[in-house]
């Protein structure tokens, strides 16, 4: 079955409003130790002017990203199609006493107008949209002039035989042990996503110069999925992931 665009969409949707409620109880979710919190200060701050900057958090889902800008002093919004997702972030930025801007909207078109932000961030994003190339000259119309743009993402998914056995025996024993933990997103629904189970950095770097980004940027991350896997059940742990990482480009005059 072929889904429209707009089907896909209101399916992503629905999938994230259901798992609102637990998304923040995974690692590699949720931030869940001190060490990583100021890993990923440490990254996202890394080559940016000082704060206050505008900072668009884009499928900013409960806010893990655009809190941590918003503690270190940045002025932030974010948008997410999940109102249940962004429910959540709004809790979080109360009990964090941070202030944010949430907004409902499409991450490949985007209800803002040109040269609107001095940082675009995302997180485990492009994967789930149908068009990644889309969304990249999206947030380059966006973004200032100078302005920088931070993705966050990696490879899920391997082809290789024994990956696939040790993920196939880590999803049953999840279900087995943690029967919430199985994935939200349907067979269907993943078979028209032209990157599920991730984007190589060389495929991102490719999207991104084709958008108009220069100056891109490679920031292995991998030790801080390490820090995660630490805090994750016994059965996730020896699946292993090769590809996690943080690119960044300019949008130039």
């Amino acid at each position: 079955m072929i889904m429209n665009d707009s089907e896909i969409k209101d399916a992503v949707r629905k999938s994230w409003d259901a798992s609102s409620s637990t998304y923040d109880t995974r690692p590699g979710h949720k931030i869940s130790t001190e060490a990583e919190k100021e890993a990923w200060k440490q990254e996202l701050k890394r080559n940016l002017p000082p704060a206050p900057l505008d900072i668009l958090d884009v499928g900013c889902g409960t806010g893990a990203m655009g809190l941590l800008f918003a503690e270190m002093g940045h002025r932030v919004t974010g948008v997410d199609l999940s109102e249940a997702m962004m429910a959540r972030a709004r809790e979080k930025a109360k009990a964090q006493n941070m202030a944010i801007a949430l907004k409902t909207g499409d991450a490949e078109h985007l209800p803002f107008e040109a040269g609107t932000f001095d940082v675009i961030v995302n997180r485990h994003l492009l994967w789930t949209l149908p068009h990644p190339e889309v969304a990249l000259k999206e947030w380059h119309r966006v973004l200032k002039t100078g302005g920088t743009l931070s993705i966050i993402d990696g490879v899920w998914k391997d082809r290789s035989v024994s990956l696939r056995a040790k993920r196939l025996l880590s999803d049953g024993l999840a279900r087995v042990f943690d029967p919430s933990s199985h994935s939200h997103y349907s067979k269907e629904l993943r078979n028209q996503l032209p990157h599920d189970g991730g984007i190589p950095k060389e495929t991102m770097t490719s999207f991104l110069e084709r958008a108009g980004f220069s100056g891109i940027g490679f920031r292995d991350l991998m030790y801080i999925r390490e820090m995660q896997k630490a805090q994750q059940p016994w059965y996730r742990r020896f699946v292993p992931q090769k590809t996690y990482y943080i690119l960044t480009a300019k949008k130039q005059a």
